[in-house]
Formats: C-alpha cells, structure tokens, sequence
C-alpha cells in the first residue's frame, strides 16, 4: 500500500483522538455530545481497520479472496476488538 495512504490514515486516527478527548468532557451533560462521540468512535475504528488491512501480505489477500468463509458484508463488531 502506498505510504500516502498509511499516512492519510494515521492523520485521520490522530484527528479523531483529539475529537473524542475534547468531547469526553461533554459526556454527562449533552446527547448530541454522546451521540457525535459515538460516530467519531465508529470513524476511528474504520480508519484503523483499513490500516491494519494494509499491512497484510498479497498472498493473504488473495487466500482471503478465495476463502469460502470470508464475509460479504462487514458487521459493527467487526472493527473493534475484543
């Protein structure tokens, strides 16, 4: 993967920590502050999924394409661990 894009990703996460830290502050008082918490938290967990997607191996990428098991739709548990 392109070293633009790893960057672009790691910009992203870092953006979206500052967020969330400045909103952390808001929690208790405002559910408009919960519910853009919520969605920054979603954005960040897609952000570092792509770029743990982008350290695989080509050879990984191409069993995964040809695996039977692999999932045609990416569910919400799926971008955070556990």
């Amino acid at each position: 993967m392109s070293s633009k894009k790893v960057l672009k990703l790691r910009q992203s996460i870092l953006k979206y920590n500052t967020e969330l830290l400045k909103l952390k502050t808001h929690l208790p008082s405002s559910d408009d502050a919960n519910v853009k918490y919520n969605k920054i938290l979603i954005k960040k967990a897609v952000c570092r999924q792509e770029l743990e997607d982008t350290n695989v191996s080509l050879v990984h990428k191409i069993l995964k394409t040809f695996s039977k098991t692999s999932k045609s739709e990416k569910l919400i548990c799926d971008y955070f661990k556990s």
